[in-house]
């Protein structure tokens, strides 16, 4: 079996913390109270952008686990 190189290991690393990046800041979203007038708490574009926030950050995650399995095969 043949090793990645750096620069591909650093790809994956930082896709795989941007993936976790969205997802939290979709979470933190939905379960915090702070708006900073940008987004009131409790409206459909807060939820609607948190969601979209989950949403890709998962897609993301999927790509690298995805790249990552053919890789192995």
């Amino acid at each position: 079996m043949k090793e990645k190189p750096l620069h591909e290991k650093i790809g994956d690393l930082t896709s795989v913390v941007m993936a976790l990046t969205y997802i939290g800041g979709g979470v933190f979203l939905v379960l915090s109270s702070l708006s900073f007038r940008l987004l009131p708490v409790g409206s459909l574009p807060r939820y609607a952008f948190a969601g979209t926030l989950i949403l890709y950050g998962a897609y993301r995650g999927y790509r690298v686990w995805r790249r990552r399995n053919q890789d192995e095969s």
